[in-house]
């Protein structure tokens, strides 16, 4: 990474809670939508410019946005999620209007959605999670219920699996507050099997070791844990200060790793200064045996991307203090710092432009140029 140059800024009056990047009306070009604490969906240019300022729902906040082709038509729409549980899809116009194409409604908020294609009929359904405790399967073209499944408690997060050597044995695998781990199949719900832990799990993933799928999962017990996903057997399990909020693997030179971060709330005390506070947790990098490979202490972390730039890989981490870090994905080194003093909520990469774009609570987006001047 030779040059890291911040291109552009912009701001708006709200927190801003996360970021998507994709061609929006099929015009070739892509744009940033940027979606916001009371539920409206700004759309920018890549070069910072707002285009449009649209009202998604009556003050309540989005909490996912995704632009894809979902009913098979060779055209991108987009896909919203938020507090107040109704999944709604658009098409959009090349003057970037939106025209309603389906809703879905949930009990409650909707934590999170993914795409598969679980009757491998070339065309990927929706899999949408719920606070209220269900897990779905839509169909994409018209949002009907294809199955649904219920935890005892909300859901928080869920993966999808695939077996490379038995491309239709695809699982959805899902974590609840009721502290357990459930897989489904991916083409009739049916359950698998599950897993229970002491407390709300968070945050779930996978990695191989040699033959062996491993399923890693962390929560409210502080705990992180490997299993194997055939037999169940426990096989290690990490200790923290903190619970453990997010996780995910990614590869690193043929080989997958894992990335854990542990969340402190206590700076919720208003009588602490966020940028007096010295936090506990840390953000971790881990192998196949749980063996940590490095580590970054102190750091409160938001979200995080991998990225890849001229073939060298590397780790974006945003943290609640505002610092936006850059860090080299095999050895933990931090190579840039950049303090923006306001929590980073989101990141996101533009690879065709090397753009890393990064929004804020206090409505704040800023792009950068990560490649050759």
């Amino acid at each position: 990474m030779n040059t890291i140059e911040q291109r552009w800024d912009f701001h708006s009056n709200e927190s801003i809670l996360g970021i998507e990047i994709g061609d929006l009306n099929n015009n070739g070009h892509n744009e940033i939508l940027g979606f916001t604490n009371s539920g409206k969906l700004l759309i920018l240019s890549l070069t910072g410019k707002k285009i449009n300022e649209l009202e998604i729902t009556e003050n309540s906040s989005l909490w996912q946005v995704k632009i894809f082709d979902i009913d098979h038509d060779d055209k991108n729409e987009v896909v919203l999620a938020g507090l107040d549980g109704l999944l709604r899809t658009f098409k959009c116009s090349k003057s970037y209007e939106l025209t309603p194409l389906w809703s879905h409604q949930f009990g409650t908020s909707i934590s999170g959605f993914l795409q598969a294609d679980v009757n491998f009929d070339g065309t990927k359904e929706i899999i949408a999670y719920s606070i209220d405790k269900s897990i779905r399967c839509l169909n994409s073209i018209d949002g009907s219920l294809i199955w649904g499944q219920l935890f005892e408690e909300g859901i928080g997060d869920a993966i999808i699996w695939q077996d490379l050597d038995n491309p239709l044995a695809l699982e959805i695998i899902a974590c609840g507050n009721d502290g357990t781990i459930r897989s489904f199949k991916g083409k009739t719900g049916e359950l698998n099997w599950f897993k229970r832990f002491n407390n709300k799990v968070r945050c779930v993933s996978y990695i191989k070791r040699g033959n062996e799928i491993l399923i890693a999962c962390g929560g409210d017990d502080k705990k992180f844990h490997l299993f194997n996903k055939n037999t169940h057997e426990d096989l290690k399990t990490l200790q923290f200060e903190d619970i453990v909020w997010k996780c995910s693997s990614f590869l690193h030179d043929g080989k997958l790793f894992l990335l854990v971060s542990t969340y402190s709330f206590d700076y919720f005390d208003d009588n602490i200064k966020i940028e007096n506070y010295e936090f506990t947790s840390q953000f971790i990098c881990l192998n196949s045996d749980f063996e940590k490979i490095w580590e970054i202490k102190n750091v409160n972390v938001e979200t995080y991307i991998p990225i890849e730039v001229f073939t060298k890989k590397y780790i974006i981490v945003g943290t609640t203090k505002g610092n936006i870090l850059i860090i080299e994905s095999g050895s933990g080194n931090i190579l840039v710092k950049i303090d923006k003093k306001s929590c980073v909520n989101d990141l996101k990469y533009d690879s065709e432009l090397e753009l890393l774009i990064s929004c804020h609570d206090n409505g704040s987006i800023f792009a950068y140029f990560l490649g050759d001047s």
